[in-house]
């Protein structure tokens, strides 16, 4: 414990000494006590660390952090013991190796086609949770408190002479009806547009990164279709179709080929295999989509939830990536471990620069 406890004491005094060389303090005056530590320490600092600056970031041996032929690599033990930062899957992971530091898989985070998938549909469910939603119950509210009072002064017949009152009454009668069936019209158009057009959207962000996805596991391609994500060769030999949340892939796609196209082919694939977003009236072909979908939160979130669930087992069986893993086994992980870890050292408040 005393042993640990000088090291990080020379750990800080080393930070100290860089910084206030290199005339990085984050903005802020240093204290008396500092530039006096500074002033202990700079000549015995001068001779080991002359030439050496903070920003080449040589110090990171200390945490288990090692480059080697321009690649991050890891002492798990080391590491674990400065910064208490892995669990135990993690450790019986890295210990698994035949090397003398652990080797990640990947540079960056979206080298993993995982993550690229997942970070689209979740971005695309905080999106509409946070940004979409309020703005569509919004307009919502506002179509419904635009309902307007009438009174038999409003007539302009009555004002003239030429309506009794009971005439004026039944043409008050006779607007309040028309404006209660105009705000319900116009509710529904705009609940049923916001809806379907955000559905649209999202989909064709998704059918956007996989296409991404996709073109970089086979560069040759120029033609696409989502046959080729679903029939797609794996050595696994598993059926991308089979897999457990295929229905909710295939089901947005069902529904977004029903909205672009109005037609009965697509209301017919529909209705066979996910009758339940169906309404029970009966399509005619040309009658605009979005009037016959059951539209709601629900449905959209259920479709987020199952199709980013999907995109984890089609990567877990097209190109050999767990989710759990692709979340730490890449060398950027790391390095922000030891750089937060320096950074709690260097700048405690954390001040801005």
């Amino acid at each position: 414990m005393k042993k640990d406890r000088k090291a990080q004491n020379k750990l800080t005094d080393l930070y100290l000494y860089l910084d206030l060389r290199s005339g990085s303090s984050f903005g802020r005056k240093p204290t008396e006590k500092m530039l006096n530590r500074f002033n202990e320490i700079k000549d015995e600092y001068d001779k080991i660390y002359a030439g050496r600056y903070y920003n080449e970031y040589e110090w990171n041996e200390y945490y288990g952090l090692f480059k080697v032929n321009g690649k991050w690599c890891i002492d798990p033990k080391r590491m674990q013991k400065k910064i208490h930062c892995f669990t135990e899957k993690i450790m019986e992971k890295m210990s698994r190796r035949n090397t003398t530091y652990f080797h990640p898989k990947k540079k960056s985070y979206f080298d993993y086609f995982v993550n690229n998938f997942v970070t689209t549909v979740r971005n695309l469910k905080e999106e509409f949770i946070n940004t979409q939603k309020p703005i569509i119950e919004q307009a919502l509210e506002n179509v419904k408190n635009s309902k307007r009072e009438f009174c038999p002064g409003d007539c302009d017949l009555y004002m003239q002479g030429v309506y009794e009152h009971d005439e004026a009454s039944m043409w008050v009668l006779k607007r309040q009806i028309e404006q209660e069936r105009d705000i319900k019209n116009r509710y529904i158009e705009l609940y049923t547009n916001m809806y379907s057009q955000f559905i649209l959207d999202m989909t064709s962000r998704i059918e956007a990164i996989t296409v991404s996805v996709y073109s970089s596991l086979n560069p040759k391609m120029e033609k696409w279709s989502r046959d080729k994500l679903y029939d797609n060769i794996n050595t696994k030999k598993i059926s991308s179709r089979e897999l457990p949340s295929f229905k909710y892939h295939d089901e947005l796609y069902l529904i977004w080929h029903f909205l672009k196209h109005n037609n009965i082919d697509t209301y017919k694939k529909l209705k066979k295999k996910y009758p339940n977003v169906l309404i029970s009236a009966k399509y005619q072909a040309g009658d605009l989509a979005k009037y016959y979908l059951k539209l709601d939160d629900k449905l959209i979130i259920e479709l987020l939830d199952g199709v980013e669930k999907y995109f984890v087992e089609w990567c877990n069986a097209n190109c050999d990536e767990n989710y759990n893993e692709a979340q730490w086994n890449y060398e950027d992980y790391f390095v922000g471990l030891v750089h937060d870890q320096i950074e709690m050292y260097r700048n405690p408040m954390g001040l801005e620069f």
